[in-house]
């Protein structure tokens, strides 16, 4: 691994235990608070919404339910997509299941810590949305590196051409 791998892949292990100790904080709040940010959240969203639709029709949705799920998946797509940078600087290559599974493997403590918090319980259906965002985070930066690469390899055809 290079100087310049090395610091990168230190930033991304940082970034990736911060984005731990976040998701830990939050798995920390007791339900009532927890529901009360859910809460917040889905408010603000019906306000942003209210603006461009008729959402009069959706009383019938559990929107707190939606809103609690997609917080579970989006923070563990935001930590998948951290862990495939880490290791992907650390290691030199793709290693999109190592990161998968290291994400799954959080999910799997951060459920077992919300069964001692009050209010809280462990779920496997937490844990399976929860691994579903890490395959979400795999995929984007998947999708975020080949972008990368693409623009890389223009520049440097450019800068031949340039050259010949």
């Amino acid at each position: 691994m290079n100087k310049k791998n090395k610091k990168a892949a230190a930033v991304f292990w940082i970034l990736s235990v911060l984005c731990m100790g976040v998701i830990f904080l939050f798995s920390a709040f007791p339900a009532e608070e927890s529901a009360n940010q859910s809460l917040f959240i889905l408010k603000l969203l019906i306000r942003i919404a209210e603006k461009f639709i008729d959402i009069s029709n959706l009383k019938d949705i559990d929107a707190m339910f939606i809103i609690r799920k997609t917080a579970h998946c989006l923070e563990y797509t935001g930590l998948s997509f951290l862990l495939n940078w880490a290791y992907y600087f650390t290691r030199g290559k793709l290693s999109v299941i190592p990161a998968v599974l290291t994400a799954s493997a959080y999910a799997v403590t951060d459920e077992l810590h919300q069964s001692f918090v009050s209010g809280r319980s462990c779920e496997i259906r937490d844990w399976a949305i929860d691994s579903l965002g890490a395959v979400l985070g795999a995929i984007a930066f998947i999708i975020v590196l080949k972008f990368i690469t693409e623009i890389i390899m223009k520049r440097k055809i450019a800068k031949n051409k340039q050259v010949n």
